[in-house]
This record gives structure tokens, C-alpha cells and sequence, in this order.
């Protein structure tokens, strides 16, 4: 038995943590009404976390709440590519033979959408209009075990959308809110693998993984220290007993490479400075993450104006809603509420 939409609730579930929101419903205008964080651990209880929804919605007489719901399963993937000519994105077997050879996305294993990367809508493929394209999506196991998990917690996802996306529609949106008009580096990083993605102006220039995440650098950090093993190493990383601004360098430096060699390339190959990163997902605890990455490749973090840019979305917020230190974390749950193309319509785009 589903609960009537009588209010609107929005989540952005992680490895780390569930950010939760209830609003006025999910029609425009709309007002944030209350928001919350559960952080998640390994063996975390579904009942737990149906009693944190339930602190927000009311589930009494219902199994489920209709949610609308972002999320990060295993094996997502964005990659970014340009086809020789406009008329090859109009042949479905070249895009799914390409995908294979280029990318090794089996299509039939997985859940996959082709974006337009000059402004992130769906393509059309029997149209042809654009060569350059974003390819994204997830195994179809794993999206099925992300939506299994949901309802063990209560929460029905009337939609179910891939942060990773999600997200980057944000930052693009709010680039342009805010007049940011040098590309922006973003990147996501978790705990098997990072995403490198470069916006400008609203497009997507570049989309490519990095084939490692935080699990590789707790060796380093346990050789470092001393430790007896990697999850001694990992609690420490988690932890906010240490501080890790002296040894950040050098535990991020193979990540820092990676970025180095993305930003470098793009800039020789465009022409264009790079003055901007934005790192989303991480927990509060690993602010420092941010921090050394930006120094080290001497970019400015991007900390956008989060009430500002909702107000300009139509979205309030109520007097017990405060986003000023929220950071850039939360940005993939209000991403979710967004309706961006209305603003490209009203800018005549």
C-alpha cells in the first residue's frame, strides 16, 4: 500500500550517508520543509532507516512513501563521445557496437541513457542532430539492488535517477545562475571509483573515469603510520580524530595525476583556463579531500550559494531550514527538485 503524495519527499542515498528532505509537495513552487542525514555503515538495519523516513513523513497505514530518489549503484558509468558525423548517432547498432569496443558497456547487462552533451537532454537518435554525446548508466543487477533496498526501507522511488547526472545538471544549472562562465572540474569520488567530468557553459566537454577510488589509498595510509591492517587504516580515514592536512598530498597524489592530466589536456586542446573544481558525495568529515585537491592543482573550490540558487529555482525554504553550511554535498538531493529546462526555455535556449 502506497501513502498519497500528500507531501513531497526526496532522497539522495550514498555509500555514506542518506540525505532526506520533505517538501510542500513536488509541484513548482514548492518549499523545503525539513531535511536530515542518516549516515549509513556496512550492516546498517532497514528498520532504522524506515524509522528515519518516518521522522519526516508520515507512514502510518502504508508500507511504502512515493519518493523521488538519486542514487550511486556500483558500476555507474558517464562517458563522454563524438561521433565522426551526426548521421552515425542515428544507427543504434554502430552507438551499441561503439559502447562495447570503446567503452566495454555491454548494453543488454546494462541500464543505459544517451544524453545530448551540448545541454544534458535525452537524445533523439532518428534525428541526428548532434555528434557529440554522454553516455550513462549502471548494470542492471545493480540499479534492481538499489531499488530492493529502498523499499526494505519504506521508500517507493516513483523515480529513480543516477546522482552521478543528477548532480552534474546542478552544477551546470547553477553556472549559469551564477554567471560562472570558465569550465568547472568535477569530480566524484567514492570508494571503488572516481568520475572526471568537465562543464562549460552547460555542456559536457569531458566524461571519463578513473578506475580507482578512497579504497586504494588506506595501503598507503597504513604503511604511512604504521598500522596492522587496511581496516585499521580505513576507520582512521573515516574518523575525525586525525588531521590529515599535512599527509593529504601525498595520500591523494595518485588522484591528483589523474586530474592533472585531464585538466592539462583539456586546456592545451580548448584554449580555455579551468578555474573551478567541484567535488560532490564525500561526507563532511573528508572537507580536507576538497581542499587538497583544489591546492594542488590551484583551483578555487566552488561553494555555491544554495538558498540563492533554490530561490531562483522556485523552491523556499521553511524558517527551520537552514543550508548555509550545508556544502557541496547536498547538492545532488536539491539537484533532484529542480526543473532546469525551465530556465532554458525562459532564456530562450
Amino acid at each position: 500500500m502506497l501513502k498519497p503524495k500528500s507531501k513531497g519527499l526526496f532522497i539522495d542515498i550514498s555509500e555514506f550517508s542518506i540525505l532526506a528532505a520533505r517538501t510542500s509537495g513536488y509541484k513548482l513552487p514548492m518549499v523545503i520543509e525539513e531535511i536530515a542525514e542518516f549516515p549509513l555503515k556496512q550492516g546498517h538495519d532497514p528498520l532504522e532507516i524506515k524509522a528515519f523516513i518516518e521522522q519526516l513523513v508520515d507512514l502510518k497505514g502504508s508500507a511504502y512513501f512515493v519518493s523521488r530518489c538519486g542514487t550511486y549503484p556500483e558500476g555507474r558509468f558517464v562517458r563522454y563521445y563524438e561521433a565522426e558525423s551526426a548521421s552515425k548517432v542515428k544507427d543504434f547498432k554502430f552507438l551499441s557496437d561503439m559502447l562495447k569496443s570503446e567503452f566495454n558497456i555491454d548494453v543488454e547487462a546494462n541500464r543505459v541513457s544517451i544524453l545530448d552533451a551540448r545541454d544534458g537532454s535525452d537524445i533523439d537518435i532518428e534525428s541526428g542532430q548532434t555528434k557529440r554525446l554522454v553516455f550513462c548508466g549502471a548494470p542492471k543487477e545493480s540499479f534492481q539492488d538499489k531499488q530492493d533496498f529502498l523499499l526494505e526501507c519504506g521508500i517507493y522511488p516513483e523515480r529513480l535517477e543516477l546522482s552521478s547526472i543528477t548532480t552534474l545538471g546542478g552544477v551546470s544549472d547553477y553556472a549559469r545562475f551564477n554567471g560562472i562562465n570558465s569550465p568547472i572540474l568535477c569530480f566524484e569520488l567514492t570508494s571503488h571509483s572516481a568520475n572526471i567530468c568537465i562543464l562549460n557553459k552547460g555542456q559536457v566537454d569531458v566524461a571519463r573515469p578513473v578506475p580507482f577510488g578512497l579504497d586504494s589509498i588506506y595501503p598507503l595510509l597504513q604503511r604511512e603510520l604504521g598500522l596492522k591492517d587496511e581496516s585499521s587504516a580505513k576507520k582512521l580515514f573515516f574518523s575525525n580524530t586525525f588531521d590529515f592536512a599535512e599527509m593529504g598530498p601525498k595520500l591523494l597524489r595518485r588522484m591528483t595525476k589523474e586530474l592533472q592530466a585531464s585538466t592539462g589536456f583539456y586546456e592545451v586542446q580548448t584554449g580555455q583556463t579551468i578555474e573551478t573544481v567541484f567535488l560532490s558525495v564525500l561526507p563532511k568529515n573528508l572537507g580536507w579531500v576538497s581542499k587538497t585537491v583544489s591546492d594542488s592543482l590551484g583551483l578555487e573550490i566552488m561553494q555555491p550559494n544554495l538558498e540563492a540558487w533554490l530561490e531562483s529555482l522556485n523552491i523556499t525554504l521553511s524558517e527551520d531550514v537552514e543550508v548555509l553550511n550545508l556544502g557541496a554535498r547536498w547538492f545532488g538531493l536539491f539537484s533532484l527538485m529542480g526543473e532546469f529546462h525551465l530556465r532554458q526555455e525562459v532564456d530562450g535556449e
